[in-house]
């Protein structure tokens, strides 16, 4: 059964029709039409509870609890970092406490 969620960067956001079924990797490919970046230079966090979390590219959005309307935060890679310092997640969270691009979290190293 299909369903919608929102990938969201900054004041962007993004509507995809994905299949629970689709891994994050097919997600990210669709991403890739739209936002003109390679999957592989794209990163997709879930933020429950207000930790962020990556998912891993092999995973289903289905095993990850992914949901019809849910709100997926994207960051870009660039040289094998996230393109900024801190990575802004934008969630109904953040915009219920009033802050437009409020940093959640600091992105984990990448090697």
């Amino acid at each position: 059964m299909s369903m919608y969620i929102r990938v969201k960067r900054k004041k962007t956001t993004v509507f995809l029709q994905v299949e629970p079924t689709d891994t994050v990797l097919e997600v990210k490919q669709k991403l890739q039409a739209l936002v003109e970046w390679p999957p592989h230079k794209l990163q997709l966090f879930k933020e429950p509870h207000n930790q962020p979390t990556v998912l891993e590219d092999a995973k289903k959005l289905a095993d990850l609890r992914v949901e019809n309307d849910e709100v997926v935060a994207m960051a870009y890679l660039q040289d094998g970092r996230l393109r900024h310092k801190t990575l802004w997640l934008i969630s109904a969270v953040s915009n219920a406490k009033g802050h437009d691009d409020a940093p959640l979290a600091q992105p984990a190293s990448t090697k």
